[in-house]
């Protein structure tokens, strides 16, 4: 969608931008993927959601199942999580944060399966950061479903919702 009053647009769009110097890390630069290999990312989706909007659906068409996606992170979020958003916005990640990206298989609107992505994980000690395009393993989501609903979450939340910018970079989404 895309919002002309307030000129922000939320969902998935193509990007083959990538940028790992964090110091590009602002707005502008919103769609650049943090890190892209020959191999992954040279054509890629920017998923945006915010607690404001819908979150978008995967459409499943037929019976396919998704098995796996690879995730990353966007320049902008990375930039905002290790070295403070230049809005000022959001926070520079420490102990207890987290980013990840939620799947939830769906039919008949009810929920069937769900995954949680943690693409940055400083919980319990853990210091982990999706910046290679890591995989992560989508079959507990099922075998029946319908669509699947894409949210995005995040430990540094405010009086208006989350503070880091909500973006991730999504690739090579597997099924059979």
């Amino acid at each position: 969608f895309f919002n002309e009053e307030y000129y922000y647009w939320g969902g998935f769009a193509q990007t083959k931008k990538f940028d790992t110097d964090a110091a590009n890390g602002i707005y502008e630069n919103q769609y650049a993927v943090y890190n892209a290999s020959a191999s992954h990312g040279s054509n890629s989706l920017v998923y945006y959601y915010d607690d404001y909007n819908e979150p978008c659906d995967i459409v499943i068409k037929g019976d396919h199942v998704l098995t796996s996606v690879r995730l990353n992170l966007t320049t902008y979020t990375y930039a905002s999580i290790t070295n403070e958003d230049i809005n000022t916005y959001a926070r520079v990640f420490g102990d207890g944060d987290y980013l990840k990206v939620v799947f939830t298989s769906l039919k008949d609107g009810k929920e069937v399966g769900k995954v949680e992505c943690y693409v940055v994980d400083y919980r319990d000690g853990k210091q982990l950061m999706a910046t290679h395009w890591d995989v992560f393993d989508l079959t507990p989501l099922g075998k029946d479903y319908e669509r699947v609903r894409v949210k995005i979450e995040t430990s540094d939340v405010g009086e208006y919702g989350a503070n880091t910018p909500l973006y991730i970079a999504i690739d090579e989404m597997s099924f059979m």
